[in-house]
């Protein structure tokens, strides 16, 4: 009796270790993200600024390359080209945010953020770099975000798939990836709006090249079980840097400032 009730504690001990190996996350296995089940994984949820609101749903584009449009708001009504924010492949989002105040407003949406499909029939999203836009007061804006794929195998987003944002990911094997990145221009807006044409940047990487290489070490993270290798690291490293007075900074609760300029293009 003894001997059956020890050789059972053993097989129950190997199986929690079992378990306890087969949740541990690591490259392939992260909850919510490629193949993996599960609810995606955030440190919180995410909230916008005191007196900045959503108005419709978020949605995606049918045609990702076009970027125009007409925005309009319940106080003022205007005309103006939609601008592109973020970073990514194969997951850009619609969305529009009214400022309600009478004062000039910035949105940040802080590296790491996920924008969840709320179906879960398209790609869930994954924000690589802080990115931001100013509104002026009691105006609404349209804006669309690039972001990254973390679910190789499904659809992308058209006008009929619908996000939320869902918060900044607590994964630590995507914040291996994050924190190399750190303050490098890999968005749209720093890239068009700070090094595209300036001279001393004639040799830096593309936006697309950016985007494709971000995009498959993302996709090796969340769907190949491949960790980031060496050749990538030097990659990211060959993407210069914010200047520091480019670098909105964060008081000691981590809050955003009310107001930060964004990234203008040459010849806005």
């Amino acid at each position: 009796m003894k001997k059956i009730l020890f050789f059972s504690l053993i097989l129950l001990a190997a199986g929690l270790i079992s378990c306890q190996k087969h949740d541990q996350e690591a490259p392939g296995n992260i909850k919510g993200m490629g193949n993996t089940p599960g609810e995606l994984q955030v440190q919180e949820p995410y909230t916008l600024p005191e007196g900045i609101h959503l108005i419709g749903d978020i949605t995606g584009i049918d045609n990702p390359a076009a970027i125009g449009g007409e925005t309009k708001s319940p106080f003022i009504e205007t005309k103006s080209i939609i601008q592109c924010f973020g970073s990514g492949r194969y997951v850009r989002l619609q969305c529009t945010l009214l400022n309600t105040s009478n004062y000039p407003r910035t949105v940040f949406f802080p590296k790491g953020l996920l924008w969840q499909c709320r179906y879960g029939d398209t790609q869930h999203g994954l924000q690589a770099q802080t990115t931001w836009a100013c509104l002026q007061p009691n105006s609404s804006r349209t804006i669309y975000l690039d972001l990254y794929c973390l679910n190789a195998g499904i659809p992308a987003p058209d006008h009929n798939s619908t996000y939320k944002i869902l918060g900044v990911t607590s994964s630590p094997t995507m914040w291996t990836l994050l924190n190399l990145i750190g303050w490098r221009m890999i968005n749209y807006e720093m890239i068009y709006g700070i090094y595209s044409g300036r001279k001393g940047y004639e040799s830096v990487p593309s936006y697309e090249e950016i985007t494709e290489r971000l995009q498959t070490i993302v996709h090796n993270l969340t769907d190949n079980g491949v960790a980031i290798s060496a050749e990538d690291k030097a990659f990211i490293e060959s993407i210069p840097e914010l200047a520091p007075e480019e670098i909105p900074v964060v008081d000691p609760n981590s809050k955003f400032p009310d107001y930060f300029d964004e990234f203008v293009f040459p010849g806005k």
